[in-house]
């Protein structure tokens, strides 16, 4: 037996992740990152290397002045193993002929899938985590044939003040609002709650931070 559409938590975190920093949360100099561009032509190329071993979201990629949707015409391995050497591998879903132009960050960053050290000196925030808080998964039918999978996502945001916190979970809010159903691995994202605005006592009671939880229903995998 196979699964189709089996959900991929470490994807899903990577995609959000990617997202936010598309979305320009945080500026590029407070993510300590450089947008730059690659260049070239493409002849029936079905993979593309970037030989840069820090790029943290790809903007954008053009081929003969049309944009390609990620998922739908490409994906993204950040960390591809290339003989011993970390590249960017983008793999196309059909192969691609014309002249390419690849807008990327490339850095250091402070949004990731995971949650700053307690000791991180007070100049390394603002700083963005995601995590995937709780997976639900009931039957489709009495066939066994599908699943439903609803997943809450927890953004965590730290910050040097409750307003710049406030401020920064506003741009999350309305920037998922704005792609509901703008992701590949999930088919619907939406904003639910939010936590209380609390101070970190272990990071000098200088950090503020909230989070604002995200609710992803109606996935489903189909057993075959």
């Amino acid at each position: 037996m196979a699964v189709a559409n089996l959900l991929d938590l470490n994807k899903i975190k990577q995609e959000l992740v990617v997202f936010l920093r598309n979305q320009n949360i945080f500026s590029i100099s407070t993510r300590g990152v450089t947008t730059t561009n690659d260049t070239g032509t493409f002849s029936s190329d079905s993979t593309h290397l970037i030989n840069v071993n820090n790029i943290k979201n790809v903007r954008n990629i053009e081929v003969d002045s049309s944009d390609l949707v990620f998922g739908t015409d490409y994906v993204i391995d950040y960390t591809y193993d290339d003989s011993g050497t970390k590249k960017c591998k983008i793999t196309f879903t059909s192969a691609q002929t014309g002249d390419y132009d690849i807008e990327y960050d490339y850095g250091t960053d402070k949004i990731y899938p995971d949650f700053p050290r307690t000791d991180l000196h007070i100049d390394s925030y603002p700083r963005i985590g995601v995590a995937i808080t709780s997976t639900i998964t009931d039957e489709n039918e009495l066939g066994a044939g599908s699943n439903t999978t609803e997943l809450l996502i927890s953004v965590y945001v730290y910050a040097n003040g409750m307003e710049n916190v406030d401020d920064y979970i506003q741009k999350i809010r309305q920037k998922v609002l704005e792609n509901k159903n703008g992701f590949y691995y999930l088919r619907f994202v939406t904003p639910v709650t939010q936590s209380p605005l609390v101070n970190e006592p272990l990071r000098a009671d200088k950090i503020y931070t909230r989070t604002i939880e995200l609710k992803c229903p109606l996935n489903i995998e189909v057993i075959s």
